[in-house]
């Protein structure tokens, strides 16, 4: 959606200027309107031009508070850049259908003609963009579960070399062979356990690139049906409802998981 201007009127994406703000009407109106409350209320010049620096002062204030606002939104969508070329399958084919799933649906709320359906469409806006974030937030989380490829493999054949070698006697060397077990035989449980809780975040996932694809194809309904009577908006609020519940079950699977695993 295209920005608008303080006034209300598209600006083409242009982020708000106090310059602009400084010389528009709305100022000039409020700075006049504080100097007519002066004169009318006979609180002489010093106070009346006091009254008029205040009204333009005040408008000039919010418009360089709009756009500090809008530049502190704008390098938020920045930083979250998605690349579902950086991590592998499954999770780049959940994040390219989450971010088909955004597109589709910022082209939906752009094309909806004007009114209730528009509006709401507008307002969920950010909620949906939130939710691919936090979907991709999560993608890299359970591509970065299970570390470099072969580890589980590798720490099992290790494993099972120093299970032979005792199982010889282990000689003189049995008491760090006995260490050694101990050490590779937790790491393999830690694997295993990592394994698990990738594969169920995946499945998560799963469901919530097919969550977010319903909740476009409810959209798309709303906005063929725009302007009719008695357009139902509860579809898609459910809709976003259920989403942001699985982000957050998501959320509690990835926040049991001890800080960096999947690391090794």
């Amino acid at each position: 959606m295209l920005e608008k201007s303080p006034s209300g009127r598209d600006n083409g994406g242009r982020l708000p200027s106090v310059a602009r703000a400084a010389a528009s009407p709305a100022a000039i109106v409020l700075a006049g309107g504080g100097v007519a409350i002066g004169l009318a209320a006979h609180l002489g010049v010093a106070v009346t031009v006091l009254l008029g620096a205040a009204g333009y002062g005040a408008r000039v204030g919010w418009a360089a508070v709009h756009r500090r606002m809008a530049l502190r939104k704008r390098a938020e969508r920045r930083r979250t850049r998605i690349d579902p070329w950086s991590v592998p399958e499954p999770w780049r084919g959940y994040t390219k259908r989450a971010l088909d799933a955004r597109k589709q649906y910022r082209q939906l709320a752009r094309d909806c003609p004007a009114g209730p359906v528009a509006d709401y469409l507008a307002g969920a806006s950010p909620k949906v963009d939130a939710a691919v974030d936090e979907h991709w937030a999560l993608a890299q989380s359970g591509a970065a579960l299970v570390g470099p490829p072969g580890r589980a493999e590798k720490v099992a054949e290790e494993l099972a070399q120093v299970q032979r070698a005792l199982a010889r006697g282990g000689g003189t060397a049995r008491s760090e062979l006995e260490s050694r077990e101990a050490a590779l035989a937790s790491e393999m449980r830690s694997l295993r356990h990592l394994e698990s809780v990738s594969a169920q975040m995946s499945s998560r996932l799963s469901d919530l690139t097919v969550q977010l694809a319903s909740l476009v194809a409810d959209a798309a309904e709303l906005v063929a049906t725009a302007g009719a009577a008695g357009t139902d908006l509860s579809s898609l609020s459910a809709e976003l409802t259920s989403l942001t519940r699985s982000l957050d079950e998501a959320r509690r699977l990835m926040a049991a998981v001890p800080p960096g695993a999947g690391d090794s």
